[in-house]
């Protein structure tokens, strides 16, 4: 069944965005703690200059990310280092009219899916399989308005806990609660983040108060797992 075209949003420099990587047949995308470690890494690898993580849950078959996409000016200057034989089509067509908007998704859209690529041939090669791992294309909705992303946050932090993987969210170790709580900046844009919810006190009262009344709910249905 094609992908909605609501789920296939168009990126565009300084907006915020929830990125859903669903696996194909419910494949496992993590069977140990490396598998975790190296989706990181390689997603650091591919997107770090161009986008910014404010949140994350990596669940067994699928991934919730929340990003903000950076400034076109940020991005240039980062092509601009990178010699042109080994930049992308993508970027050679970004770096010639950085200010066209269909260059920036596609910019944006290319790194992506070389991640996904690239953490495919890891699960490949190191499982013994061959293939897609990754449904086409990844799913991702813009963010509108402060209300929306607080929400998103909240809702992508304790989403282990909704797919009852856990009974408390807190204690998930492969989201962004706690590397949020304790500040850490690694692949967080955690000042960010704890400035967006006026200190670490209130960003955990408001996840506290949210997923309490969500749960109770029965968290309202979402179009991104």
């Amino acid at each position: 069944m094609p992908t909605p075209e609501a789920l296939k949003a168009h990126f565009s420099p300084v907006e915020y965005y929830h990125v859903v990587c669903k696996s194909i047949d419910g494949l496992l995308l993590f069977q140990d703690n490396d598998d975790f470690k190296i989706f990181k890494e390689r997603f650091k690898k591919f997107t770090h200059d161009f986008l910014d993580v404010w949140s994350f849950c990596l669940l067994t078959n699928h991934t919730h990310l929340i990003i903000k996409t950076k400034a076109s000016a940020s991005i240039y200057k980062f092509i601009q280092q990178i010699p042109k034989k080994l930049r992308t089509n993508s970027m050679n067509n970004f770096f010639e009219e950085c200010d066209n908007d269909i260059f920036y998704n596609k910019v944006i859209e290319r790194q992506m899916n070389s991640f996904l690529v690239s953490y495919a041939n890891y699960i490949n090669n190191k499982y013994l399989r061959k293939g897609g791992i990754f449904q086409k294309p990844f799913k991702r909705i813009q963010i509108n308005g402060e209300a929306h992303l607080q929400h998103a946050i909240i809702y992508t932090n304790a989403n282990a806990q909704k797919h009852q993987m856990v009974q408390d969210y807190k204690k998930y170790p492969f989201s962004s609660y706690l590397p949020l709580v304790q500040n850490d900046q690694s692949w967080l844009d955690s000042n960010s983040v704890l400035e967006f919810f006026n200190g670490v006190n209130n960003f955990i009262f408001t996840h506290n108060e949210q997923a309490a009344y969500f749960y109770q709910k029965d968290w309202p249905l979402s179009k991104l797992e």
